[in-house]
């Protein structure tokens, strides 16, 4: 019951990252965002191995795999992530991202030869469809005139960034502690920004107000350094599949704190898109582990 009811607050906290990056973007810019959230965390990561004795060391051929780690999962899905949260709601920013697993089964299918099965690609077409109902308002025809808003492709390809983040893990899943590889995917992505938010921050200055920097405390701390670690004992207590489940939760926890934090339109159809992308989700993350 303890790690049900620690994963049920990890929800929270995911949740609430869309809500502070939406805060933190009025004063701060997407790429000051990304390098603070994580420059925090790489902190906060390596102190905690250090208290534990988990050893960081990795052998120099292993830095081309972090580097890789970095520069996809962490640099490139969050600086779309973030750019997209300029242009569209954190709702439909949620309900996209929440299509992650199917997308990363996806891409193992087209460039692993993962077999997906009949079920399994007609649950994908599933939560395609709940995600294009929910972009276009449920207005599909508009949708097909208009296009996809900028900020909903966007974060199609945060989607897609993660998904490779999420292929390029599996091959060092064996090799190192899940606590290296993601302390040395966050290090990565810290030094692979330094240069260019340095020069950022010469020509723009950082004009971050007090709101913009506890957005990025709270994005530092709680959903990308605990929520890692609640996430991780979780798998341990749990078991991968179960623990899985809870960030289902995530968009529908994002859809009611965006009305009533940042009073995004509510529109009651968009209940029902959640749910045909969840239900997709949630057969699919069982179909897999059967």
């Amino acid at each position: 019951m303890r790690w049900i009811l620690l994963m049920l607050l990890t929800c929270c906290f995911w949740a609430g990252a869309f809500i502070a990056a939406k805060i933190g973007l009025r004063t701060a810019s997407p790429m000051a965002l990304t390098y603070a959230r994580f420059l925090i965390a790489v902190v906060c990561l390596f102190l905690y191995a250090r208290i534990k004795g988990i050893s960081l060391r990795i052998g120099r051929a292993a830095w081309w795999d972090m580097l890789g780690l970095g520069l996809v999962g962490m640099t490139g899905y969050h600086l779309l992530f973030f750019q997209a949260l300029r242009h569209t709601t954190a709702i439909k920013a949620a309900m996209i991202g929440a299509t992650n697993p199917l997308m990363t089964a996806l891409l193992a299918a087209l460039f692993l030869g993962e077999r997906l099965g009949g079920r399994r690609i007609l649950l994908i077409l599933t939560a395609l469809a709940g995600v294009l109902l929910t972009i276009s308002n449920w207005q599909p025809v508009v949708l097909v005139r208009q296009g996809p808003g900028l900020g909903d492709l966007l974060m199609v390809c945060a989607v897609l960034c993660w998904a490779c983040y999420a292929i390029l893990v599996r091959r060092l899943v064996l090799r190192f502690d899940p606590i290296v590889t993601t302390f040395y995917s966050f290090l990565c992505c810290v030094l692979i920004l330094t240069p260019f938010q340095a020069v950022e921050t010469v020509r723009h200055g950082l004009a971050i107000d007090t709101r913009g920097w506890l957005a990025i405390l709270y994005m530092g701390l709680f959903p990308t350094f605990i929520g890692y670690l609640v996430q991780q004992q979780a798998i341990k207590h749990l078991g991968v599949s179960r623990s899985a489940l809870f960030i289902n939760l995530v968009p529908v926890l994002v859809m009611v704190l965006a009305v009533v934090v940042l009073g995004e339109p509510f529109l009651p159809l968009n209940l029902v898109s959640a749910a045909m992308i969840i239900l997709s989700v949630l057969g699919f993350n069982l179909a897999t582990s059967r």
